[in-house]
């Protein structure tokens, strides 16, 4: 009797250790439901600022790229602090915004002249510099080899030229096999992408559990070109927490796909 009391205790325990493992393995499973990236390029800092808010409210964590870090002025900086404390990231766009693809001298001067000066000057305002988004979006891969020895991330752009929906690009999607060079879908109005289209990519993301990758420039109303409306904006926050689908920063892409 006592023996047959050890035996059915044995199999209790079994049998909970194997729900458990079987919750475990379900809960790893769906424990990454892909994400997005949202980045700002240049120097609209007071326009991103005045969207703290919107960012927070939605738990939006985005990177801004700044180029000419030479101009900023001393409120300029604060407002990047700021945004760096609320959880943003702050990242290079270059010293003068320079096309690589156009730059005459050999790949060396330009990182010379170009990059390691910008990131100085971010360092020295106390950034923690470690991603890098093309001005103009090209590159050249000797460029990004070099480049991949000062920052852990570089990302480009892709232009929404074939009258098609966005989930339709690979290159705009990191993968665990695919994120230190990334590209990305410009969003500001003149991109003249739907909601409905915005919300194809983000399907993407989630079923093969990719990181989106998304950039603007100055947020206002004034529908011009490099511009994006808060109200647009907004709606994309709104799919993003429909669908699930987490914000992260550029910088954030290793942690994300090593611990799924």
């Amino acid at each position: 009797m006592k023996r047959k009391s050890v035996v059915g205790r044995v199999l209790q325990k079994l049998v909970l250790v194997l729900i458990g493992c079987s919750a475990l393995l379900a809960c790893q499973k769906s424990k990454q439901q892909g994400a997005v990236v949202y980045s700002f390029d240049d120097q609209y800092i007071d326009e991103w600022y005045k969207q703290r808010d919107l960012f927070n409210q939605y738990n939006i964590k985005a990177t801004f790229f700044i180029n000419r870090p030479q101009n900023l002025s001393t409120d300029q900086v604060a407002r990047l602090k700021q945004l760096e404390a609320d959880g943003h990231e702050i990242a290079c766009h270059g010293l003068n915004h320079r096309n690589v693809v156009d730059f005459k001298d050999s790949p060396d001067v330009l990182i010379n002249s170009e990059i390691i000066p910008a990131i100085k000057i971010l360092a020295d305002y106390g950034f923690e510099i470690r991603s890098f988004a093309h001005p103009f979006g090209k590159s050249l891969p000797e460029i990004d080899t070099l480049l991949l020895d000062q920052f852990g991330y570089l990302r480009k752009a892709t232009y929404n030229i074939k009258d098609t929906t966005i989930d339709y690009y690979d290159d705009i999607f990191a993968t665990k096999n695919n994120y230190r060079i990334t590209s990305s879908m410009g969003i500001d109005t003149n991109y003249n992408i739907s909601l409905q289209n915005f919300e194809t990519g983000l399907l993407r993301a989630k079923e093969k559990n990719e990181v989106l990758i998304l950039h603007a420039h100055r947020i206002d109303r004034s529908l011009t070109n490099y511009s994006i409306s808060p109200d647009y904006l907004e709606e994309t926050f709104k799919l993003c927490r429909k669908h699930n689908i987490r914000s992260l920063r550029i910088s954030d892409l290793e942690t994300f796909f090593i611990s799924d």
